[in-house]
C-alpha cells in the first residue's frame, strides 16, 4: 500500500492545502484522520488517491506544512 494520506496541524491548513492542490489539478478529499493516527494530527487529513508525490511537491513549493503522511485503505 502506498502513501495516500497527508496529516495537518489544523483543519484550516488542510482546507488551504486542498484548495492549492485543486488549483494544480490534483484531486484530494478532506477526511477525518483514522483513530489510530489521530494523535499525530488535528483530526483532519487529505486523502490523495493518485498523484501523491506531485501533491507533496506542490504543498512544499507553496509553503504548506504537514505533520505526517500515511497509507490507509481507500474509502
Amino acid at each position: 500500500m502506498e502513501n495516500n494520506l497527508i496529516m495537518f496541524n489544523s483543519v484550516t491548513l488542510a482546507m488551504r492545502a486542498r484548495e492549492i492542490l485543486g488549483k494544480n489539478n490534483v484531486f484530494s478529499r478532506l477526511i477525518r484522520t483514522p483513530l489510530n493516527l489521530k494523535n499525530r494530527s488535528c483530526g483532519y487529513s487529505l486523502f490523495v488517491k493518485s498523484d501523491f508525490e506531485k501533491a507533496i511537491e506542490i504543498l512544499s513549493r507553496n509553503g504548506i506544512a504537514y505533520i505526517g503522511i500515511a497509507a490507509v485503505d481507500a474509502e
